[in-house]
């Protein structure tokens, strides 16, 4: 329930706000029509006032002060005041330096807005040069911007109020739509669940990973009592990612994932089902490389460009983690199985990216010692402990659990490149120091080779 609170908070807050900006944007349009309203108005009066003492100059001008309630001022050339109808004229100071004034006198008329020193409140000016010489201004108090919108603050109280408990309803209303679907999504049959589009390559992808499992624990049942320890192994790892798409898609399930944090839960539940795809896979492989059931498709396989093509569908990865790749050597050819060769140095490279340092190194060097096609593999990443050097190539097994941990992978890379190499009929040897990096050479049988 706290995040369905914190659901309708939000949509209560990004109403709120609107109505504030809304509210605001209208007090200022609203200010703006206002004032050009009492500027249009005051000119239309300045020019009437104008032309009148244009034709009869010594106009006693008392007489206009009663039928409008502009303030009228009358301004010699030198900038005394010679009349103002507050009756203030000789009390006022000299106004030649006035924006307005100044400017009627250079260009025949002018304006300015100002907190008057006289009145002590905003007002408007407009002065408008005579025949005579002498200025007409007029002005008139205005509101500012700030006591306009103070005059609005209780309608927008009001609006605001109406909007909270409108939004409050609508919120609770599309909360429940929204997480209504996930709720009901049965993850034992997943394709028989009507939901969102979006959520259907997902439900697929559990579909195919539920059957993935159930033949994967049948064969392992069926396995020898050799593989005891590997299937505690799988029930071990499997149990990572499965708990984590189970807490995840119980919260779903009762409506305990705000609207915007579905996409990133169900990237992680995308992301740990690749996990265990990828798991799956890999022990697949695993078993038909020990059972030799792999479709054979030797040819001629170059190892440099294919370090190239390794580079490249790894660069994303190691920008990510900051680890450059370099490859160096020769074009050195062997005769093997592409996807094979393939997966053993993808496993290897990547294992030495994923166990490296921020600004580390690794480096593919591919070589012909002796008439023997080699492989060398080194990073400068965190290096294996002398004592784990011998275990490494186990399947699931780990060197820092609590380190490991912490890092995505099957934990069969390793594996499947021991018996890929075995396939081969290659040699590994592992060279390693803790906090300085890791050396992997694979040395290829002489009769498999031909340098370019």
């Amino acid at each position: 329930m706290k995040m369905k609170q914190k659901i309708l908070n939000n949509m209560v807050y990004i109403a709120v706000v609107a109505v504030l900006i809304t509210t605001t944007l209208i007090g200022m349009f609203t200010y703006y029509r206002y004032m050009e309203q009492i500027k249009t108005g005051m000119k239309d009066e300045a020019a009437y006032l104008a032309a009148s003492l244009n034709f009869e100059d010594r106009q006693n001008l008392d007489k206009y002060k009663n039928i409008t309630i502009t303030r009228i001022t009358r301004i010699a050339k030198d900038g005394t005041v010679i009349y103002d109808s507050s009756g203030k004229e000789k009390s006022m100071g000299n106004h030649k330096n006035r924006t307005e004034v100044k400017e009627a006198f250079k260009h025949g008329h002018g304006e300015d807005t100002r907190m008057s020193m006289t009145l002590r409140k905003q007002t408007y000016y407009y002065a408008v040069k005579l025949k005579d010489g002498t200025i007409l201004r007029m002005s008139r108090e205005t509101q500012t911007i700030v006591r306009q919108m103070e005059d609005i603050i209780p309608i927008i109280a009001l609006i605001l109020a109406v909007v909270t408990i409108l939004s409050v309803i609508l919120s609770r209303m599309s909360t429940d739509r929204i997480v209504e679907p996930i709720n009901q999504i049965n993850l034992i049959h997943p394709k028989q669940n009507k939901t969102y589009s979006e959520l259907t390559p997902l439900l697929d992808k559990i579909e195919k990973q539920n059957m993935d499992i159930e033949r994967q624990i049948k064969e392992i049942k069926e396995a020898e009592n050799m593989r005891k320890e590997f299937s505690a192994n799988v029930s071990h790892e499997l149990k990572t990612p499965l708990t984590t798409i189970s807490g995840y898609a119980e919260l779903m399930k009762d409506g305990l994932v705000k609207p915007e944090d579905m996409p990133r839960f169900s990237a992680t539940i995308y992301d740990e089902a690749r996990r265990l795809i990828s798991m799956i896979e890999g022990i697949i492989k695993l078993s038909r490389l020990d059972e030799n059931r792999v479709e054979l498709d030797w040819k001629d396989v170059d190892l440099y460009e294919l370090a190239f093509s390794i580079k490249n569908d790894l660069k994303r990865r190691s920008e990510e983690e900051n680890v450059a790749i370099h490859i160096r050597g020769i074009h050195t050819k062997i005769r093997g199985v592409t996807q094979i060769l393939y997966e053993m140095f993808f496993n290897v490279c990547e294992n030495a990216i994923k166990y490296n340092h921020p600004g580390g190194e690794v480096v593919f060097t591919i070589s012909k010692m002796g008439d023997y096609p080699t492989v060398i593999v080194e990073d400068t990443g965190i290096g294996i402990p002398k004592e784990d050097i011998d275990r490494i190539f186990e399947r699931f097994y780990r060197v820092d659990k609590s380190h490991s941990n912490q890092k995505e992978g099957s934990g069969l890379g390793l594996s499947i490149v021991k018996h890929g190499a075995k396939f081969h009929h290659a040699e590994m040897e592992v060279e390693s120091e803790v906090g300085k990096g890791t050396k992997i050479t694979v040395v290829f049988p002489r009769q498999n080779s031909d340098l370019l």
